[in-house]
C-alpha cells in the first residue's frame, strides 16, 4: 500500500499544471523580404546614342531645316537611394526606393548645310545631369537578381549653338540654360554579395522642349533626347 500511494503522489507532482510553463523557442529562417530597407551608394557609366533632334533655323526670310542632330556621348555618374523589400508571390520580394543621381560628360551633335552660299550650323550639347528617380521591380525566386524600372524627373545644362558664315568668317551664337525633362529605364541589379551589385540598364532621357532665340535674330526650337546603355556598382548600408 505504501508504494501505491508513493506512486500515485509522484505522478500527481509530474502532472501538476499550476507551475510555470515555459513555451518552447520557435527557431524559423529570416525571411529577407519582410521589413527591410537600407541605403546605398554608387558609380556608373555609359554612352548614349539614338536621340533624334530635326535642327530647324527661322529667319526673317523664312524658317530653314539645317539637319538632324542624332546625340551621342559617354558619361559617368555617382549616385545614391534608399530601397524597401517586401515579400511578394511565388518566392520572390518587391522592391521599391528613390535613387538620386549626378552624370558628367557630355552628349552632343552639330549639322551644317548651305544656304544661299552661306554655311550654316547648328549644335546642341547636353551635360551636367541631376536626376530624381521612383525605381521598382520583382526578384528572382533565388533574390539574386532584380529586374526593375525607373521613371523620374532630370534637370540639366542644354547648349544650342548656332554658327552662320562664308569663307574663312564665321559668325557663332549660342544659348545655354538649365532645362528639365523626364527620364525611364529598365534594367537589372545582381547581387553578389551582402554589400556589393552590378546594374545595367537601357534608359531613355527627354528634356522639355524649348524655342531658343539667338543674338542674331534667328531662333530654333530645341528637343534634345538620348537613349543609353548604362552599367554600373553598388554598395549597400
Amino acid at each position: 500500500m505504501a508504494s501505491a500511494v508513493t506512486f500515485f503522489a509522484s505522478a500527481t507532482i509530474a502532472g501538476d499544471l499550476t507551475g510555470n510553463v515555459t513555451e518552447p523557442d520557435v527557431i524559423s529562417p529570416k525571411r529577407y523580404g519582410s521589413d527591410v530597407s537600407a541605403f546605398y551608394l554608387g558609380i556608373s557609366g555609359g554612352y548614349g546614342s539614338g536621340g533624334k533632334d530635326q535642327f530647324g533655323l527661322s529667319t526673317p526670310a523664312g524658317t530653314f531645316g539645317i539637319g538632324e542632330q542624332d546625340l551621342t556621348g559617354s558619361y559617368g555618374g555617382i549616385r545614391g537611394g534608399w530601397r524597401g523589400v517586401l515579400p511578394a508571390r511565388g518566392g520572390r520580394d518587391f522592391v521599391y526606393g528613390f535613387e538620386f543621381g549626378y552624370d558628367f560628360g557630355s552628349i552632343e551633335d552639330s549639322v551644317t548645310t548651305q544656304i544661299s552660299g552661306e554655311t550654316v550650323q547648328g549644335g546642341t550639347e547636353v551635360s551636367d545631369v541631376l536626376s530624381l528617380r521612383f525605381r521598382n521591380g520583382l526578384t528572382n525566386r533565388s533574390r539574386s537578381v532584380l529586374y526593375f524600372v525607373t521613371v523620374g524627373y532630370v534637370l540639366g545644362d542644354v547648349e544650342t549653338t548656332n554658327g552662320i558664315g562664308s569663307g574663312s568668317t564665321l559668325r557663332s551664337f549660342e544659348d545655354s540654360g538649365r532645362r528639365g525633362g523626364f527620364s525611364a529605364s529598365v534594367g537589372a541589379e545582381h547581387q553578389l554579395n551582402d554589400k556589393w551589385s552590378i546594374t545595367g540598364e537601357y534608359e531613355y532621357v527627354q528634356f522639355q522642349s524649348e524655342d531658343v532665340q539667338f543674338e542674331s535674330g534667328f531662333s530654333t526650337k530645341s528637343t534634345p533626347s538620348y537613349r543609353g546603355l548604362r552599367f554600373g556598382l553598388n554598395y549597400t548600408f
